[in-house]
């Protein structure tokens, strides 16, 4: 049911509230002013029709409300936001496990320019975090180890991105926690985009190019990272 049908049919009920109402009134009083003649069982009739009619009414109203009108706002809000998220979905980079990783580039909090395209036949590490993460809080500092014994290969490149941050606020908390990592801001999650229900707390994401070195750099990456 849409607007404009419930607010039609909300006024069409009353009208019938208001000419009830009159009947009551009406019925009422010439039930008795001849209450000693004949005609009086005619205004009774007509004074209770008019009063069940009133609750009648409104229990219609109620239930066309609460059945018809609320329900179909539900599902058009859902339809929406469905509609809404698919198109976002469309306009960004959706990545699954195993998908090749595709391209992106970013300014770090540093000023330097990073382009997942210019490491090819590398081993690239991309983590995910927000100041407000908890188990960010946890992670980062494992990746602070990896960036410190793997900062001088020339073959592993690192870079860390703050979803729905700033770049003033990604600076603030590297410094804040003592991290030397490369770090970059990514204000509207428009790098490898996730829905919210199913974000990552972390992403490991290497290039599609062979290269020789790769399995023992990221063994060494999850050996860093183990407890």
């Amino acid at each position: 049911m849409n607007e404009s049908t419930y607010n039609a049919i909300s006024i069409a009920l009353a009208i019938c509230a208001v000419i009830a109402v009159v009947v009551v009134i009406f019925s009422f009083v010439a039930m008795l002013v001849r209450w000693k003649t004949p005609n009086r069982g005619r205004h009774v009739i007509r004074l209770i029709i008019g009063v069940t009619a009133i609750p009648c009414l409104i229990g219609i109203q109620y239930a066309i409300l609460f059945l018809g009108y609320l329900p179909s706002i539900g599902d058009q809000q859902k339809a929406d936001f469905n509609a809404e998220r698919a198109n976002t979905l469309a306009a960004t980079s959706v990545v699954g496990v195993g998908d090749p990783a595709p391209p992106f580039s970013l300014t770090t909090a540093d000023g330097a320019y990073f382009a997942l395209s210019d490491t090819s036949g590398d081993v690239v590490l991309i983590n995910f975090f927000a100041t407000w993460c908890g188990p960010c809080q946890v992670e980062l500092p494992h990746v602070e180890q990896i960036w410190a014994a793997r900062k001088d290969d020339e073959n592993f490149k690192l870079l860390v991105i703050g979803r729905e941050e700033t770049t003033e606020s990604v600076q603030e908390y590297r410094k804040s926690k003592g991290f030397s990592f490369p770090i970059a801001a990514d204000p509207d999650r428009a790098v490898y985009f996730h829905p919210r229900s199913q974000a990552p707390l972390g992403n490991a994401l290497g290039t599609s190019t062979p290269h020789s070195d790769r399995t023992a750099t990221v063994a060494t990456v999850l050996n860093i990272m183990s407890p």
